[in-house]
Parts: structure tokens; sequence; C-alpha cells
């Protein structure tokens, strides 16, 4: 299956490799799983009564539904537009909108424009030279491609700053959707999960107006100042300015896969500078600040560091037992400590790009899904099950001393 279907084929219709290839791209797809089987089904059975685990299941799913149909809907529309209204496309049909998949690394002052667009064209056409035809004549058009750069680079601006801000609202609101209905519902205001461990506290105030402005603030500065930020990045053609340098050096890291897919860089940025300090700001008393504070980091660390740790020891122990080609090693040599830097090698691009022989292609396809979706299913069952165990305990001790 060519990279352009799996790219864009839906999950149900695909082979567990093309499905591993397909949620190993798709950031927010790899999330929601983590969120479903991780923080949500484990996390409600774990929770201490009923309206907790109400709340929890909201969130989960709502978050889902949010996360996986938005980048579907919303993204095409920021593409299209911002092309558009910057005049590098004239249509908003056909080919000329996929010029939006380019890989930001092409448009560093040290990047190959030309180059970008060939391969982005050879990748997305698969013969037909449809896409080559149109990318030509935007290219020949300009007649600059230093402008074509600025004008892309600012495209992707709009398009990153809009969908930050519209992801971080979208994060920011699913606490609130969950816990004004548990209001609603019972009448108390403090945190759901102590409600059988004391009675409601008739002290604990909610400056709502106070609240929801420190979540507007969270949901949208932080998204105007990452986005700028990122694009001096992309322009940067230096040296002294480490955090300019270091994103110049790891462009693609700000793609989006397919366009309308965010790179876990970006996830993790919306995530740890708006969805989190907005959750924080929300909660409703000490203890929920407290859970919801340990919580995410908890989360934040296994999804972006447990996951890549177990990846990456299983990875290198099927290379060197099965002598499959599961990890990215690239052309340095490492040793065992630097061996935990590698990755996973691309899935979507393995049939393209590795130059293994059939044999060992077919071998790593097969122990490569196989480690992946371990890797994930015991990542979803310690945040499940380990973190609400540790929270639960934390949040019973607390309780025992207001109540004293």
């Amino acid at each position: 299956m060519d990279m352009k279907i799996r790219d864009t084929l839906p999950v149900f219709r695909a082979n567990l490799y093309d499905v591993t290839a397909y949620v190993q791209a798709h950031t927010l797809l790899n999330r929601g799983i983590t969120t479903i089987g991780g923080s949500t089904i484990p996390q409600c059975i774990m929770s201490n009564n009923k309206y907790e685990a109400q709340e929890r299941a909201t969130m989960g799913i709502v978050y889902l539904i949010a996360s996986y149909l938005t980048p579907l809907i919303l993204l095409p529309v920021y593409n299209r537009h911002f092309l558009r209204n910057k005049g590098i496309i004239k249509s908003l049909k056909g080919a000329e909108k996929d010029i939006i998949l380019v890989s930001k690394k092409y448009l560093t002052p040290q990047g190959d424009l030309k180059k970008g667009l060939d391969e982005t064209a050879k990748m997305l056409d698969k013969g037909c030279g449809e896409h080559k035809k149109v990318f030509d004549e935007i290219y020949n058009r300009y007649q600059n491609s230093e402008k074509l750069k600025k004008d892309l680079l600012n495209v992707h601006e709009k398009v990153l700053v809009t969908d930050f801000i519209t992801t971080a609202a979208m994060w920011s609101a699913i606490p609130w959707i969950a816990t004004e209905a548990t209001e609603k519902i019972t009448g108390r205001k403090d945190f759901s999960a102590g409600f059988d461990l004391k009675s409601d506290d008739t002290k604990q105030k909610r400056n709502k107006l106070y609240k929801i402005l420190g979540n507007i603030f969270f949901v949208t500065v932080p998204g105007i100042l990452f986005a700028r930020t990122v694009t001096k990045g992309l322009n940067y053609n230096g040296s002294a300015k480490k955090l300019l340098a270091y994103i110049n050096d790891r462009a693609k890291n700000f793609d989006y896969t397919s366009g309308t897919n965010m790179s876990k860089t970006i996830y993790a940025s919306i995530w740890a500078l708006s969805s989190f300090p907005a959750k924080i700001i929300s909660s409703r008393d000490v203890n929920e600040r407290r859970d919801r504070a340990f919580r995410d980091i908890g989360l934040f660390t296994m999804f972006f560091g447990g996951d890549f740790l177990i990846n990456n020891i299983l990875g290198r122990t099927a290379d060197k037992i099965f002598g499959t080609k599961i990890m990215d090693y690239g052309a340095e040599k490492t040793n065992f400590w630097h061996g935990f830097k590698l990755k996973l090698r691309d899935f979507r691009s393995l049939d393209l790009t590795s130059g293994l022989s059939p044999s060992v292609l077919k071998k790593t396809k097969n122990i490569g899904a196989a480690i992946y979706w371990l890797s994930l299913l015991t990542n979803t069952a310690l945040i499940g099950f380990g973190l609400p165990k540790v929270l639960n305990k934390l949040l019973r001790h607390n309780i025992n001393k207001e109540n004293a």
C-alpha cells in the first residue's frame, strides 16, 4: 500500500500493519486511544463514586470526538483559506491546495524548496503527474523561491496559531462541561471524587469570571507566542540563539501529517502551555487541583516518555535477536546509552525508504507492529490503573486531614 493511501485511508479498511502506521503518524488518534484505554475506561473503574466516573467518561468521550473529527473538518478549511488568501493558490479545488504538505524543513533558509516541491509531488502523484504540474506552475509564477518560502511560512504560521487556539479552547472547555453537569445534578460545587468521603463544603466558592478569564488567556496568548516563535526559528539562519537554532534544526517536528494532524511537538506544546494551566484554573477545590496536576503530569510523562522508552527497549532487543530493522539508527553508530535516543522507523514510508530485503522487511513490519501495540497497551495500563490507585490514596489521606 502506497504512502498516499496509508496517510488517508480510514482505519477500518486497513490491515494491522497499515493501522499501526496510521496511528503512529496521527498523534491525536494515538492520544485518543491512550485517553480512552488509559485515562477513561480504567479510571472510570477506579473512580471513587458514580459522579466521578460519569465526569471522566464524559471528558474522555468528548475529547476523542473533538480531537479526531476536528482535524478532519477544520484543518482542510484553514489550509485552503489561508493559501488562497495569500494568493498561493487560485482555486480551492484540485491539487494546488496540497502544497501545504511540503515539509517545513524545505522552507528554512537552508532548505531547497524546489526539491521539496518535487519530492512531495512524487509522493502524492504515484505516476500521474498532476501535483508535479501544478506545483511547477506555482513555482514558476512566483519566479522567486524565497518569496514563495516566505508566503508558505506565513500560511503555516496562521494555520498553526488558529489550530492551536481552536484545539486549546476545546480541550479547556471539556472539564467545564463535565463539572457543570455534575453541579446541576448534585448541587455540589466541590470535587466529585470526594462526595462519599466528606459533606458538601459550603465555604467552597468559585469565582467563575476569574477562572473564565484565566482560561481565555491560556487559550489565546500561548498560541500566538508559540506560532510566532516557530516561524522565527524556521527563518533563523545562525547559531547564537539556541531556541531558534533548535527549532530550525528540527523543522520537520512542526509538520502536520497529511496536512491535518499535528505532530507530537505541537501536541505537547498545546497540552503544556494551554490545556494544563487552564485545567488547573478550572478546578473546583484544592483536592481536584492537586489531582488534576498529578494526573496530567503522570499522563504527559507516560505518553511522551513511557511509550518512547518501551518502544526503544523492545525495538532494539528485537533488532538484536531477530535481525529486524525496527529502530531508526541513521548513519551514526550508537553505544548502549546513546541508543535510548533512537526512535522507531516511520512505518508509513518503510516500504519506500528502508532498502531492506523482502524477508527482513516482512519480519520488521510484523514484529514492529506487535511491539508498537504492546508498548501502547502497557502504557495505557500503567496510566489507567497505577496512577489512579496512588491518587485515590492521596485524596483519602488529604480529606481525612481536612475532616480532622
